[in-house]
């Protein structure tokens, strides 16, 4: 289960609102929270001094002052890799820059049907991939029902 670890101070209105909204997206992500609240003697606390609250993620990304439920989602979501589908699109958009190359090579070289074919199939496979990837992004912003 992934931790997120909240540092906070007391008397603070920007902590308990940051506290509140991981709480919320809690319940749609399923993480633990940690929470240290941080005193003026501690060496920490003269670091984050201006920053209060920080919320670190397991990798070490850091989100600090008046944090929105935007940037918490997009801290998460940097702590999983996209899936393969992803790549395979960004695979589909790499090679159809290369047949709209060679189509352009080949339309240089006189032959216009295989230029043409392929610029059109170029453009056709990248839109397939650019599509694949903007539904998988889309996918990534929204958590599944239930969890």
């Amino acid at each position: 289960m992934i931790t997120i670890e909240v540092l906070s101070k007391d008397d603070c209105p920007l902590c308990d609102e940051a506290k509140e909204k991981l709480h919320r997206i809690n319940k749609e992500f399923g993480f633990q929270i940690n929470q240290t609240t941080l005193s003026p003697g501690q060496p920490e606390y003269s670091r984050f001094r201006d920053s209060f609250p920080v919320v670190v993620a397991p990798n070490g990304k850091k989100v600090w002052g008046k944090v929105t439920e935007k940037q918490i989602r997009n801290l998460l979501l940097s702590l999983t890799p996209p899936p393969r589908l992803y790549y395979i699109a960004k695979f589909l958009e790499a090679l159809a820059i290369v047949m709209v190359f060679f189509g352009f090579m080949y339309g240089l070289l006189g032959d216009m049907w295989m230029d043409l074919y392929l610029f059109l199939g170029g453009i056709l496979v990248f839109v397939i991939g650019w599509g694949i990837e903007k539904k998988e992004q889309q996918k990534r912003r929204q958590p599944e029902p239930g969890r």
